[in-house]
């Protein structure tokens, strides 16, 4: 398999982390690529030029993170990410609503300097914020296991810090930030930390 991939993308993070803790991560190629820069190898496999894109060892292409998670879940082994039911897959929906919030916070940057203060960036801060407390209450005695909602929760906080590091994120999510610090050693967390 061959994984497109950027090293900041939240998206690409969920399929990377998955890879690891399914222990596939070996079997796949990844290619770091610029998403703005129009490769050809990568428009040819994905031509909207998003990260994560996966090619398949039998040629499909797979251009949408929880896409590629279902097909890493139906050939990979256990542990299944997608697993859990729909308490888990609404905790981890509103982590990936939070990151989504704030990658589009950084293109619409690209493109109005002041997008910050406009109606979509006041909106978009407001989803994280808000969003960051909701998942923080989903965890609320919650027995943790390490599928997608944990992977999507760590992910969400690490890009916001990453991101927007003059505020404090982990005071809206002490019980998230907490499960992220218990889980700092781990491969899947510790090896896939956005850089930039």
């Amino acid at each position: 398999m061959k994984l497109y991939a950027n090293p900041t993308s939240p998206f690409v993070r969920i399929v990377r982390m998955a890879l690891i803790e399914k222990g596939l991560n070996e079997a796949v190629d990844t290619t770091i690529v610029d998403a703005w820069a129009d490769d050809p190898a990568f428009l040819d496999a994905n031509p909207a030029g998003r990260v994560p894109t996966l090619v398949t060892d039998e040629g499909a292409r797979l251009t949408e993170a929880l896409l590629i998670l279902t097909h890493l879940d139906a050939v990979g082994p256990e542990p299944a990410v997608l697993a859990g039911g729909p308490e888990a897959l609404s905790a981890a929906g509103i982590a990936i609503g939070v990151f989504d919030a704030a990658v589009a916070v950084i293109i619409g940057r690209k493109s109005a300097p002041d997008f910050d203060t406009g109606l979509v960036g006041i909106k978009r801060f407001r989803t994280m914020r808000e969003g960051l407390k909701r998942l923080d209450a989903a965890f609320a005695g919650a027995e943790r296991s390490f599928g997608l909602p944990a992977i999507a929760a760590i992910t969400a906080l690490d890009y916001l810090a990453f991101r927007f590091p003059d505020q404090d994120w982990r005071a809206l999510c002490a019980r998230v930030a907490a499960f992220r610090e218990a889980q700092a050693d781990r491969p899947s967390v510790r090896d896939t930390v956005p850089r930039g």
